[in-house]
């Protein structure tokens, strides 16, 4: 038995093949099957040469599966594949070894993959190092992806306030955005991701720290003075909706948000207190804006 894949032909025994796969042609080559029917589709098994084909409608199969090991299902090959498996004229062990790095996985622990050869679909199923099975299907490209403008920042129309410390800063978002819903739109941290155009995030790997681009999103948020009234009082929290967005997994035991810089009060006529998180020169602190009207408590 002999299975040969290169970027554009598909051939078994020599034999072009074409998917969806006919069966009965698939028969005429292989041998009469063992048919299976499932609720959802027909699965024909060729015994002694340990490969399946799956079919929604009985007619066509859609993918031809190749055994290496042996299973327990009611429609497993009573013998694995030991054929001629190649891939662009490379042995598929090798082709895989070579091309593995570049296979799309289901989950980042996934050994083995998706790999894309040309006009086909290559999934291999691997688990403790070993190779269970190969399937073999169409590469169906997926649709370009459309991407939200969600979150373009139109410039404020009017005067906007200026900050001179990102921490006080982003206390205020949280009270504008998330406390009040005055800010639109409410940032989210997954949704900004999934739209972000310019490189692929990886929040597991990458909320650890800083993401530049989500950084920079709030950076240079601007935010209109009219809204200024509304800040009577900041509240920091480590459960605060903001410090989830800009560092994902933010334990809240380190001094990330501290506000340092208190120039930006002056932006703020209707501000009477302030939770801040714990400093060392807190007293100092409380001491310098009381002397402002405004009380600080720490949380």
């Amino acid at each position: 038995m002999q299975i040969t894949i290169t970027d554009n032909s598909f051939a078994l025994n020599g034999a072009e093949m074409s998917f969806p796969l006919d069966i009965q042609q698939l028969k005429a080559l292989l041998g009469e099957a063992r048919h299976v029917s499932k609720k959802y589709n027909h699965i024909y098994t060729w015994d002694k040469l340990g490969l399946l084909a799956y079919s929604k409608n009985g007619k066509v199969a859609e993918g031809l599966h190749i055994d290496y090991i042996t299973n327990d299902m009611d429609f497993s090959p009573e013998m694995v594949f030991t054929g001629v498996f190649t891939i662009n004229g490379l042995d598929y062990r090798a082709y895989f070894d070579k091309h593995k790095q570049s296979a799309r996985k289901v989950t980042k622990r996934d050994e083995g993959g998706t790999l894309t050869v040309g006009n086909f679909d290559v999934y291999v199923d691997v688990e403790d190092g070993i190779m269970k099975s190969f399937g073999i299907g169409p590469y169906d490209p997926p649709a370009p992806k459309v991407y939200s403008d969600k979150y373009k920042q139109p410039p404020v129309a009017a005067e906007k306030i200026d900050f001179t410390d990102f921490n006080f800063k982003l206390a205020v978002i949280q009270k504008l955005m998330y406390n009040k819903k005055l800010l639109k739109p409410a940032f989210d941290l997954y949704e900004f991701v999934e739209n972000y155009a310019g490189r692929e995030i990886d929040i597991e790997e990458e909320g650890y720290g800083f993401i530049p681009e989500v950084t920079a999103y709030f950076e240079a948020l601007e935010i209109d003075k009219k809204y200024a009234p509304e800040i009577t009082e900041i509240s920091q929290d480590g459960g605060d909706d903001i410090y989830g967005q800009l560092l994902r997994f933010w334990d809240g035991e380190d001094e990330t948000f501290n506000i340092v810089h208190f120039e930006d009060i002056r932006h703020f006529p209707n501000l009477k207190r302030m939770n801040l998180f714990h400093a060392d020169n807190l007293a100092e602190i409380a001491e310098q804006l009381a002397k402002k009207g405004i009380t600080v408590e720490s949380i």
